[in-house]
């Protein structure tokens, strides 16, 4: 996968945490690619390194708050927090 010069670096395991997210076609309506992170959450070993990273990219900033949307958004930013 090629990057701008602009874009942040890949993380080095994003690969392998994609790898973990199901790509659903055509849901909910046709055109659309609903991505799954179930599979994701359900291996701890996968869910760790997702965290991990998080938690790495943000470690010296030290933000005020994490504000995590939507159902996904509560699970990932509750542990990361």
């Amino acid at each position: 996968m090629t990057q701008s010069p602009d874009a942040i670096p890949l993380a080095p395991h994003t690969d392998y945490i994609r790898a973990h997210i199901r790509t659903v076609p055509d849901w909910p309506t046709p055109g659309v690619q609903f991505r799954d992170i179930t599979p994701l959450l359900q291996n701890p070993k996968v869910f760790r390194v997702l965290i991990d990273e998080f938690v790495h990219r943000y470690f010296d900033v030290r933000p005020d708050a994490i504000a995590g949307l939507d159902a996904r958004g509560f699970i990932i930013g509750a542990v990361v927090a």
